[in-house]
């Protein structure tokens, strides 16, 4: 054998065992396909949305305490009506007779005034005579103690028939007012919500439970009554400003504000594992729809906090994972403490950072919020971060990431548990969804 084909034969023979040791190399994990973005500054507007129904800000309930027949009403549901138009009659015959009555015990009172004063005018010149005559010794003192005894007891007389006189002006007055009463007149500008009653029912008027007749509201002021759960309603304000969406308008959104944020807590299934705790959150519309009725569907979403220039990123890029482990640092010897151990339960943390990640009864790692940023060699590093307010696209970053830093958001399964930190991904080419993009599209952070 030549010397060429030696060396020929020893060439092929490295050859075959290079290939054979490349191929029995583990091959590292293609890398997986993922969507990216870009962090950037931006405003983030945290965004509250709940459920509820329209109506009128101001709504009256028309009713008399005069009982009768209602003898005949003016108006029909719908009707726009102005404040002191009537409205409706009810049976005013018994109150008419107590007017009659009362005036009469009035006037009577009156003219036994005028008689009165009549006879006092008389004493008063009884008197003076029978002074004369006791002057002349023509009469005795006890004739003109009997003429002042009677002046006396004519002026009381007076007194009280004047008292009689106010009495029987506040009977009437209180008469005047049932008489008042018996006519059904608007209290407010609005409109005839629900009528209550029909022309020829009985009206049991009460000072102690009320009969409905009809009920109006003003429909030039509208408002959203909708339930806000109780993590959501701390961060709203009276003046908020709000979205309304309608549901018997749906080509329209109409700008609200907050009027009100209720204090009394609406509790179902309570004591079960399905209690759930909401408040009232009154919106008021800034410009009444036109066909807007009370009652209809609505929904309204409240901006309660707005942060300008902040570095934000998609929210579904933010997910939950274990800590990393830290170096486990030697030991100290038996009876020796260290200066971080001998300060650590006394030492306020710094703010805006969290506390380290403490381990539960398990024994595992409590979560943190993290990010999964691509660096310049194409592989996902998980970096831990802090979060503000969020809205229903974007989220706050107060630490953990600059801005022009990529990082990943998506598909969801892959960011939420298949990624590791460190694992080569291939960013998805513009235009290009992921395999599975399914996942929370908004949240609270």
């Amino acid at each position: 054998m030549s010397k060429g084909r030696i060396i020929l034969a020893v060439i092929v023979v490295a050859l075959t065992g290079f290939a054979t040791v490349q191929g029995l190399r583990p091959k590292p994990p293609p890398p997986v396909e993922v969507t990216t973005s870009v962090a950037k500054k931006g405003t983030v507007t945290r965004v509250v949305t709940a459920a509820g129904h329209m109506q009128a800000r101001e709504t009256v309930k028309v009713s008399s305490n005069v009982t009768g027949d209602l003898l005949s009403l003016s108006v029909k549901e719908g009707d726009k009506v102005r404040r002191g138009q009537v409205l409706g009659q009810i049976d005013k015959r018994l109150e008419e007779s107590q007017v009659a009555q009362f005036r009469g015990t009035v006037a009577s009172a009156r003219a036994a005034i005028t008689q009165i004063e009549a006879a006092i005018v008389q004493d008063r010149r009884d008197l003076e005579r029978v002074k004369k005559l006791v002057d002349e010794r023509l009469a005795s003192a006890s004739d003109l103690e009997k003429a002042q005894t009677t002046l006396q007891v004519d002026q009381g007389r007076l007194d009280a028939q004047r008292e009689l006189v106010k009495q029987g002006q506040g009977q009437l007055e209180q008469a005047l007012y049932n008489l008042s009463r018996a006519t059904l007149t608007a209290p407010i500008d609005g409109t005839i919500l629900e009528l209550q009653h029909k022309v020829g029912e009985r009206i049991r008027g009460s000072d102690f439970s009320e009969d409905v007749v009809m009920l109006m509201g003003g429909l030039s002021d509208m408002e959203v009554k909708a339930e806000v759960g109780e993590h959501e309603v701390v961060g709203i304000h009276v003046g908020d400003e709000a979205a309304v969406d309608i549901d018997a308008i749906p080509d329209k959104q109409f700008r609200g504000h907050v009027v009100a944020v209720g204090k009394n807590a609406q509790i179902k299934n309570a004591g079960t594992d399905a209690e759930v705790t909401t408040f009232f959150v009154r919106v008021g519309l800034d410009t009444p729809p036109d066909g807007g009725l009370p009652g209809m569907s609505s929904a309204v979403s409240i901006s309660t906090a707005t942060h300008d220039n902040v570095i934000m990123v998609p929210i579904q890029a933010v997910t939950s994972r274990e800590a990393k482990k830290k170096e486990q640092k030697a030991a100290p010897r038996e009876g020796v403490m260290t200066a971080t151990a001998a300060t650590a339960s006394n030492a306020p943390s710094a703010p805006g950072i969290s506390d380290p990640p403490t381990k539960a009864s398990t024994g595992k790692p409590k979560p943190v919020k993290v990010v999964f940023v691509v660096d310049k060699d194409g592989a996902a590093q998980m970096r831990e971060v802090h979060t503000g307010i969020a809205s229903r696209t974007d989220v706050e970053i107060l630490d953990g990431l600059t801005e022009g830093e990529t990082i990943v958001d998506g598909p969801y399964r892959t960011l939420a548990r298949e990624l590791q930190d460190g694992q080569k991904v291939k960013p998805a080419k513009p235009g290009e969804k992921g395999s599975d993009k399914s996942g929370p599209q908004g949240g609270r952070s």
